[in-house]
């Protein structure tokens, strides 16, 4: 026995030894620069699970103009640390392998500053954002695409420097770790705010491990050797946190990009949080996980649907060892086994009862308790569908029978039936609703979509119908002729909604009676106010004494109020009733906008303004009179309102997003304070600037003329800095 121990001491060691030597030293190549972010590998260095594994592993910082990568293909490092972008960057041309997940959550994350007001992913649109294509903007990319948000709307400058350069203006948000990026912000004073992409279903892994495919299988038993002391790293600094601190304040260039122990410590806890070392093992990889994250990428089209997985995982079992040395390992594992089986094979076998005792009790309770838990669950779903008035029905295709829940029946009031036939169940629903329920659950079966969802009426035992809504959905690939569903009643939700028409209808009604009455008293009164005009207008003022001429005057000054208060009412109830009969054409942006600034040229000439025009859309379906009036009242108001200090500068431009053609016309006058008058601009009478004159009737014939033929028009100003208006024209009904 001492022999054969002996023999596979100097065995292994000598293997030990022929790994070591096919192998000098492992380079590493950090994802960034020294920080707690690659403790692990520090722990594993300083702390000799390396060296006890017979490896010679080298530390390379990262940095800026660092891609991981490209420092592996290009042969300077043989493993580094990287996203799971890593998805993309594998080809059948540079085959690449992940060795081992450290973080189980993505670290990156937008930050901008308060002011900003940037709060979901859809406020990025028109905005400016810093990103590297190596550091995590195909994930807030994904976000995007989920949100349905193209990246053509926001502009993406490259990030050259960590993210104080929000700071500096140079751009609105940046892409960047949440580990050590909203501290070193804070440091600075700045308040932040912060879109995480798991918060919208992009749920991925963090740093991974990687190589090339040839060097993780070159020497399986290097490779293992290299994942186990790396994990062991990595247990040890996360047990052991101040004392990692400690040593990485002693690496190159730490303390001189303003790291200190403060810092390193919100750092580490960060990072702990997406290792998640108390419920994750530390370095597992599932492969659910990983196909995930390519189907999403393939679904956004960020990956080419050809994409697969095969061989990126590694696995040493999946590779064979070498030629000349499997038949010695085999020898050596048979002898071994032989060697064992004869000496310890009772206390082997008493060994292997005592554990298979234990993980069957372990299992038993672990299957009570998943049973106890489903039924909990299922007691929840019971009560939740019987709270929510819902009932579930199966129709076998083969069989042509209907198989319905009480809840069902009960909805309708009826006798509970365990099944009906096909003509019992279509009995059910009212005669003028059949066909429409035939005819979709034929579209249904003839698709591809997996579930339909139809509107009828269902008749009840008292005999009369309620309004419900139906589902058909597929069973499982065993049982495709069984169509599943649920029926939920909205009788109370339709007639409320029959009702809200019927207001509507009747609101409708009102409003126009309301323009007619406008319309009558507008005209009505203006015979009246004109002979009044014309009496006064005969009246002999120097016959009047001193008293009878200040009244006169009193009663001047009233008439012609009250003139210009109809003369007002005239103008907006005619532009209300043109603007009904008016229809769309397509007109061509860029020569009205040139029409009507030649008939303003010399308002234009006289402010010394310049005008630029940018039209990424040029064609819009809009009644062509009422956008001449828009444009004009707009390119008039800027003109008005221009600043003394400045020459006026006014951008127009167009884009259009989706089905929304968008018009922007921006100036640098004197603005509006829109914390006192933000919900006045568009108000009737309003003015904002007492030195200039005006009626402050404009803006409220524009934004009526717009929203009567389906536009919107929404602004946004600082006082003595300018405004911009956006005009929004929907388009879908002409595509």
């Amino acid at each position: 026995m001492r022999f054969l121990i002996s023999f596979l001491t100097s065995f292994l060691l000598v293997l030990k030894i022929l790994n070591a030597s096919e192998k000098d030293t492992i380079k590493l190549q950090l994802k960034w620069r020294h920080q707690f972010q690659f403790a692990g590998y520090y722990a594993a260095l300083i702390r000799g699970y390396y060296k006890e594994e017979g490896l010679n592993v080298q530390l390379i910082s990262g940095g800026p103009s660092v891609s991981p990568i490209n420092e592996v293909l290009k042969g300077r490092a043989d493993v580094a640390i990287f996203d799971p972008n890593i998805i993309l960057r594998n080809s059948k041309k540079n085959p690449l392998v992940v060795l081992a997940t450290i973080m189980q959550s993505s670290p990156y994350v937008v930050l901008s500053l308060k002011e900003k007001n940037i709060l979901k992913p859809s406020d990025l649109i028109g905005k400016t954002i810093l990103a590297d294509q190596d550091q995590g903007w195909n994930i807030v990319k994904a976000t995007l695409l989920k949100e349905g948000i193209k990246e053509d709307l926001i502009n993406i400058i490259p990030r050259k420097k960590d993210s104080e350069e929000i700071a500096d203006g140079k751009a609105d948000a940046v892409v960047t770790y949440i580990t050590t990026q909203p501290q070193r912000l804070h440091q600075l004073g700045l308040k932040l705010n912060m879109i995480r992409p798991v918060e919208y279903g992009v749920d991925f892994y963090g740093d991974v491990l990687f190589t090339t495919r040839s060097f993780a299988y070159r020497n399986t038993q290097v490779t293992d050797a290299f994942i186990r002391a790396t994990l062991k790293g990595w247990e040890y600094a996360l047990a052991h946190e101040d004392e990692m601190i400690t040593y990485i304040l002693t690496l190159p260039g730490v303390k001189e990009h303003g790291n200190n122990k403060a810092f390193l410590k919100v750092e580490a806890a960060e990072v702990r949080k997406l290792i998640m070392p108390d419920l994750v093992q530390i370095g597992h990889m599932n492969l659910g996980r990983w196909q995930y994250m390519l189907q999403i990428y393939q679904q956004l089209g960020i990956a080419n649907k050809d994409l697969t997985l095969k061989d990126f995982i590694y696995n040493a079992e999946d590779r064979s060892l070498s030629k000349w040395l499997k038949p010695l390992i085999y020898l050596s594992i048979v002898v071994l086994i032989v060697i064992v089986i004869i000496s310890f094979i009772n206390w082997q076998l008493r060994k292997r009862v005592r554990v298979k005792t234990a993980e069957l009790s372990a299992e038993i309770e672990s299957r009570k308790a998943a049973e106890s838990f489903a039924k909990r669950n299922e007691q929840k779903l019971k009560l939740a569908i019987k709270s929510a008035n819902i009932g579930l029905w199966d129709w076998d295709l083969q069989q042509q029978k209907a198989f319905v829940s009480k809840d069902w029946c009960k909805i309708l009031g009826i006798t509970y039936q365990e099944t009906l036939n096909q003509i019992n169940l279509l009995h059910y629903i009212h005669p003028n609703d059949r066909l429409n329920v035939v005819k979709s659950f034929l579209r249904f079966r003839n698709s591809i979509e997996k579930q339909q969802i139809v509107q009828f009426r269902l008749k009840s035992n008292h005999g009369d119908y309620l309004y419900v809504m139906a589902s058909f959905t597929f069973g499982e690939q065993i049982a495709k002729h069984i169509v599943s569903g649920i029926v939920i009643n909205i009788d109370t939700i339709k007639r409320k909604e029959f009702q809200l028409i019927k207001v509507s209808e009747e609101l409708l009604r009102s409003n126009s009676e309301l323009k007619k009455f406008a319309y009558i008293t507008s005209h009505n009164l203006r015979a009246p106010i004109v002979n009044l005009e014309t009496l006064f207008n005969m009246l002999h003022l120097p016959d009047l004494n001193h008293e009878q001429a200040i009244i006169i005057d009193k009663i001047n000054i009233s008439i012609q109020k009250l003139s210009n208060v109809l003369n007002d009412l005239i103008e907006i109830v005619s532009h209300q009733i043109a603007s009904e009969n008016k229809y769309p054409v397509k007109i061509n942006l860029e020569e009205e906008f040139v029409k009507v600034i030649t008939s303003l040229e010399p308002q234009i000439l006289k402010a010394n303004a310049k005008i630029r025009l940018h039209f990424e859309e040029n064609f819009l379906f809009y009644p062509k009179q009422y956008f001449e009036s828009a444009i004009y009242c707009l390119l008039t108001n800027t003109l008005k309102y221009k600043s003394n200090d400045r020459n006026l500068e006014i951008n127009i431009s167009t884009l259009k997003v989706e089905n929304q053609v968008i018009l922007k016309v921006s100036d640098n006058g004197l603005g509006i304070d829109m914390k006192k008058n933000g919900d006045k601009i568009f108000g009737l009478y309003q003015r904002f600037h007492e030195n200039i004159e005006g009626k402050g009737l404009g803006l409220f014939i524009l934004k009526s003329h717009l929203e009567s033929l389906g536009a919107s028009i929404e602004v946004s100003s600082q006082l003595n800095l300018g405004s911009t208006f956006i005009l929004t024209f929907n388009q879908s009904e002409y595509i």
